[in-house]
């Protein structure tokens, strides 16, 4: 009868998509994998991987497999949690990987709460623009704004955030307040420069209906950057609305065009490796984020 562990390294395999990707996630060298893989095929009598020389894939045996296999670890994991010490302190390492603004305007007004009650966990927070490989950089738990693509990587959405228009008061003295879409063709735009070509595109219709895509005036890689533009006075700017609260407080920026600001819902959701892997410091943390976050 196969073991455990086989079905464990067989479903790190398919979802990292190789067998180095398996071994890299779990910490154990790429033959102990495939050795694993290989008795796991002779033991049940199929092949669960297409292999070529530079990918592999799941046959309809190992597609029927991992979703087996992936239920009964997710019920043994249920049962251990379930006899576990529940007053046993938690602990360990968290590492966890989200966009500049998230974490600078989301995460660390909150995790002090946290800290305080799990202070055996050890956070460590990636800042970053880009997405992450999360086996690649071992991130436990990733943040994800807007639509996610189809993965092998399981995720739990913790709230939902807009994007308006803003500008500072000594800006639009000077240069006078937009009241319609064609009215920014006549202002300063700050935007994002290509690698982030879409956030140009601004929640507002033209007369042909579709969104106001801009020609930047002024460019930036960071909402940040582009935040601080707009206080001094360069011009207007659209961002999501978690990341100007203190500014709107304080009067460095406005809203402007709030009534013609198209109504839409851009989903945030923490993403991990898979959900049968959670160990208790995770499921915590992702219970913390979806109570405490203020969206």
């Amino acid at each position: 009868m196969f073991k455990f562990d086989d079905l464990k390294i067989f479903i790190a395999t398919a979802e990292a998509g190789s067998f180095v990707g398996a071994a890299h996630h779990l910490n154990i060298a790429p033959s102990v994998v495939s050795r694993s893989i290989k008795n796991l095929e002779i033991q049940l009598n199929t092949t669960l991987f297409n292999r070529t020389t530079r990918k592999i894939t799941l046959t309809g045996e190992g597609r029927w497999l991992l979703d087996h296999a992936a239920k009964t670890l997710d019920n043994l994991n249920e049962i251990h949690t379930h006899f576990a010490d529940k007053n046993a302190e938690l602990q360990g390492r968290l590492t966890i990987d989200a966009p500049t603004p998230f974490t600078l305007h989301m995460l660390a007004p909150i995790l002090s709460r946290f800290t305080r009650q799990y202070p055996k966990i050890k956070l460590s927070l990636e800042s970053n623009e880009n997405i992450a490989d999360l086996i690649e950089k071992k991130v436990d738990v990733a943040i994800r704004l807007g639509e996610l693509k189809s993965s092998g990587l399981k995720a739990k959405r913790i709230g939902s955030i807009q994007r308006a228009f803003y500008a500072s008061p000594n800006y639009l003295e000077q240069q006078g307040v937009p009241v319609a879409v064609e009215d920014l063709q006549n202002h300063n735009c700050l935007g994002f420069s290509q690698q982030t070509p879409s956030l140009n595109r601004w929640p507002i219709l033209t007369e042909r209906g579709e969104w106001f895509e801009i020609t930047p005036d002024l460019t930036a890689n960071s909402g940040e950057t582009l935040k601080q533009l707009a206080i001094y006075g360069h011009g207007i700017l659209c961002l999501s609305d978690f990341t100007v609260r203190k500014e709107l407080q304080s009067g460095e920026l406005v809203p402007i065009l709030g009534d013609k600001v198209i109504p839409h819902t851009i989903p945030v959701s923490a993403v991990y490796y898979s959900e049968h892997k959670v160990v208790r410091h995770i499921r915590v943390f992702l219970d913390f984020l979806a109570e405490h976050a203020v969206f």
